[in-house]
């Protein structure tokens, strides 16, 4: 199997029907994709969920559960946020186009939002790209179930007979880091004007977005880490 395939991370977030997680288990395995987090679950019963999971409940077994975002994404290199509901300006890549970047970027990790409401704004702001099916404009809408099979599908074309993994930016850093350097930002401007200021309430998400969407080696980040950390230090004394 191709290890871009098996690199490939499913995160569903706040899934809310048993039936939909099964037939995302049922879909992964039918393409090759094995590894699946499952991020502040709203199911209750899983019974549904290992009756839809024709021959892949060992993709459900072996799901990571976690209430905690940043936890499952802590050592992605590669978020791709799924929407019908794009923010504004943003460039958004098909399902097709995804699979043709994981050659650059490495194996994504695909991350969902619920039925009900799909992925906020401010999730949306710390993916590092973004990616919507193309659609009838009278439906738009896709079960949960069945977006994951359309990315799956487009991976396993493009990718499942490969041998050899995608060339992957080794040293792009993993979201964990870039988490890191949010909480140091929102640190420090927190002891300045910025944190009086009347702004909205994603506006240290929107600063962080280019970040995420530049792809920073870890070299970058902890470079970032290390200025913002000097920012608060007493400034050099002035030399004679």
């Amino acid at each position: 199997m191709s290890p871009l395939l098996a690199g490939t991370h499913v995160v569903l977030l706040r899934p809310r029907w048993a039936r939909n997680l099964g037939a995302v288990a049922r879909a992964m395995k039918n393409f090759g994709l094995g590894r699946l987090s499952i991020v502040d679950s709203q199911i209750g019963s899983w019974t549904d969920a290992w009756e839809m999971a024709v021959k892949a409940g060992d993709v459900l077994e072996q799901a990571e559960r976690t209430d905690d975002l940043a936890h499952a994404l802590r050592d992605a290199r590669w978020v791709v946020g799924t929407t019908n509901r794009p923010l504004a300006g943003s460039r958004l890549l098909t399902p097709r186009e995804v699979a043709a970047a994981a050659r650059e970027f490495g194996p994504p990790t695909l991350l969902f939002g619920g039925e009900v409401n799909g992925l906020q704004p401010s999730e949306l702001l710390r993916c590092h790209a973004l990616s919507t099916i193309p659609t009838a404009g009278e439906q738009s809408s896709l079960n949960l179930a069945q977006a994951v099979c359309v990315y799956a599908a487009e991976l396993f074309a493009a990718h499942g007979d490969v041998d050899t993994a995608a060339l992957a930016r080794a040293s792009a850093a993993p979201s964990g880091l870039l988490h890191q350097l949010e909480r140091a930002l929102e640190r420090t401007l927190a002891n300045s004007a910025f944190g009086d200021a009347d702004r909205g309430k994603h506006a240290l998400a929107e600063l962080m977005q280019p970040w995420f969407r530049a792809g920073l080696t870890e070299d970058e980040v902890r470079a970032w880490l290390t200025a913002l950390g000097k920012v608060v230090q007493s400034p050099r004394r002035p030399s004679d």
